[in-house]
């Protein structure tokens, strides 16, 4: 990083992240660090693809970070606020003048007795891929049940059906798109990664 200049860390490179990184190393005089786990970008979007094998989710950094965002492949363990510097689990640290905490949502607890031991999810990469490899280990004729409605349950059970799976498909009163008022259905997400795929 060049001394003077005001550093931004950002913890979390997802679309939120990245998107963010990208903006802010784009104004003079600012420096701009990244902080992920992963050494690869994951589109959250096309995970129920990953699930058939039709896509792999995942990006490398090159593509989506702008080349002046200095990545670092490491997990934050902690934030020292009067220090202003975060601990790394690799042993190092990173300073900030600014810190953007972008780490991302996870799945909700469904709630629904026998879910957490016996379902799937299709929320993060990690769960995604056990999916995909339950999938391949059992027949093709066996039916799967996809729970949820919402864009990600259609898109996942359309993906199965395409690959000549038995689905079927388990919703409340309505599916997304007749649920979702027609601004709220345009999802930014597609938006957002041709936002990330800009270099600074």
């Amino acid at each position: 990083m060049m001394s003077g200049n005001v550093e931004v860390v950002v913890v979390g490179g997802g679309y939120g992240g990245v998107m963010a990184a990208n903006r802010l190393a784009r104004r003079d005089a600012v420096s701009v660090t990244l902080v992920n786990r992963r050494p690869e970008f994951v589109e959250r979007i096309r995970l129920h693809q990953l699930v058939t094998g039709s896509d792999d989710a995942v990006e490398g950094f090159g593509k989506v970070l702008g080349s002046n965002v200095r990545l670092v492949v490491d997990a934050a363990t902690r934030i020292d606020a009067a220090e202003r510097r975060v601990s790394l689990a690799g042993g190092g640290t990173v300073s900030y003048d600014y810190l953007i905490y972008a780490v991302g949502s996870g799945a909700a607890d469904p709630g629904v007795p026998g879910a957490a031991e016996f379902a799937h999810s299709v929320s993060d990469l990690d769960r995604a891929e056990r999916l995909q490899s339950a999938l391949t280990a059992t027949p093709a004729t066996a039916p799967v049940t996809v729970v949820g409605a919402g864009p990600t349950g259609i898109e996942t059970a359309a993906e199965l059906a395409e690959r000549g799976r038995k689905v079927t498909l388990v919703c409340g009163k309505c599916s997304a798109p007749t649920c979702m008022p027609r601004a709220a259905a345009r999802s930014p997400a597609g938006s957002a990664l041709a936002e990330t795929r800009r270099r600074g």
